[in-house]
């Protein structure tokens, strides 16, 4: 079950502001932190739910797809929460911007992997700027990581092992499939498979991660131009589809 933004508010009120562009989880529990932050959204047409805790925190990351993510770094485990964020299947994508409150303690949020460091006196102008700077990233991120529904075949070469797979999902930068063989995090592999109406699409890539029911997240690394126009122009047909759809 997914939670409801008034589930996550507590202590906090939810602030749903306009038409959303962008979806927004901030995880603090300074009230005047936060209310900087909603201003800041605000400016930029956002929309977001606040959590004081970590563990709430964890599970909505784990289920709901966000376009940032804002962490007050004074909380505790907060440096592990971008740990997890960044190994989760739905935001391992998604814009982590971190609420710094000491200079020397920036490099460290980044090698966790913030994308993006806010440093006090936090104000709304200021972060608002910093979050416009942001929005070409998540909107390439959300393209790049946006998964389509798609079962096809995949062609599979380990090192000079080949092997029959069956994609699951596709996006621009990458697709799960299920396979037989299990494959360590980090294994280099080359694929090959066919989209419909849209050719062949031939590459390099690495996995990602992997599940218990033999699902494998394959991140591409080389794509042809050949195969990368095949797949834009198949993503734009899909995204053109959905559009008129709606």
């Amino acid at each position: 079950m997914l939670f409801a933004a008034k589930d996550l508010s507590s202590p906090f009120a939810a602030h749903q502001i306009g038409q959303s562009t962008f979806e927004f989880l901030v995880v603090c529990r300074d009230h005047s932190i936060f209310k900087t932050l909603a201003a800041a959204i605000h400016q930029v047409n956002g929309r977001l739910v606040c959590t004081p805790h970590l563990e709430t925190a964890q599970e909505y990351i784990r289920r709901r797809k966000l376009d940032g993510i804002v962490i007050d770094m004074t909380l505790p485990d907060a440096m592990q929460l971008i740990g997890r964020i960044r190994g989760s299947a739905p935001n391992r994508c998604s814009v982590v911007f971190a609420c710094m409150g000491q200079e020397p303690e920036t490099q460290f949020a980044i090698r966790a992997g913030a994308n993006f460091v806010l440093h006090r006196p936090f104000a709304p102008a200021r972060i608002a700027s910093i979050l416009s700077a942001a929005s070409a990233m998540m909107v390439a991120e959300k393209r790049r990581c946006y998964r389509y529904p798609l079962m096809v075949p995949v062609e599979l070469k380990v090192r000079d092992r080949q092997m029959e797979s069956t994609m699951s999902n596709l996006s621009e930068g990458g697709m799960a499939i299920w396979c037989l063989y299990y494959h360590a995090p980090g294994t280099t592999l080359e694929f090959a498979f066919e989209i419909p109406f849209g050719g062949v699409i031939r590459g390099k890539g690495e996995v990602a991660w992997t599940n218990a029911d033999g699902l494998m997240g394959i991140k591409f690394h080389i794509l042809p131009d050949r195969s990368y126009s095949h797949l834009s122009g198949w993503i734009a047909r899909r995204e053109t589809k959905s559009s008129a759809g709606h």
